[in-house]
């Protein structure tokens, strides 16, 4: 368990270092990911399990003297914080393929469709959606 200041500045820290990364739905899942460099951080899947990227938090961490069990539940943190939903689970990848971000990038808007009305209890259903 750490503190709630060391998790503060945690937080901080992962705000700067992730603030070029972009949410991407893509299939229902949410992506993390880092268009320039082509670099993905997290996926959050649709029944809340979230797979982060083993290799960058492991080198970010050693600033903070913490391993993977005492990190992993701040990630869970941070990502419900940033995306105000709740993570069930967490898995960390250690191997990857670049081609599946490269899918999520290049995914594009098919259709578009306008209308005039809008129902505000629609934004509110949106709103206090919880991903499970």
């Amino acid at each position: 368990m750490i503190s709630d200041k060391l998790k503060k500045i945690v937080f901080d820290e992962l705000y700067r270092e992730l603030g070029k990364a972009e949410i991407i739905n893509y299939n229902g899942n949410v992506w993390f990911i880092d268009r320039q460099k082509k670099y993905w951080y997290f996926e959050l899947q649709k029944d809340g399990r979230l797979w982060w990227r083993y290799s960058f938090f492991n080198d970010f961490f050693l600033l903070f003297s913490l391993s993977s069990f005492q990190f992993e539940p701040i990630l869970k943190d941070w990502v419900e914080e940033v995306l105000n939903c709740k993570v069930n689970t967490t898995v960390r990848v250690v191997f990857f393929m670049n081609e599946e971000v490269e899918k999520v990038l290049n995914c594009k808007v098919n259709t578009t469709d306008g209308g005039v009305y809008y129902a505000p209890e629609l934004v509110e259903e949106v709103l206090n959606h919880t991903i499970k």
